[in-house]
């Protein structure tokens, strides 16, 4: 199943699992609930490190792709 998110609405701890609430933008800048990410609050850190480890990376690709792509 895929998700279009391009918000967060509100996240809680409930029952021991990290509930992250997603949105969408409609139309007139009004946000549309697209989903709820729920995540065992245990694995929340790992899961959240990973995440954010590969964005750097590929934060890192997209800008050695640019910097190439300048110098032709």
């Amino acid at each position: 199943m895929h998700i279009f998110a391009d918000g967060i609405s509100k996240v809680t701890l409930s029952s021991g699992n990290l509930r992250i609430k997603l949105t969408q933008q409609g139309t007139d800048n009004e946000q549309i609930q697209a989903g709820t990410l729920i995540i065992p609050a245990s694995q929340a850190s790992s899961f959240l490190n990973g995440l954010a480890g590969s964005l750097r990376e590929l934060d890192e690709k997209l800008k050695a792709q640019k910097q190439e792509q300048e110098q032709q």
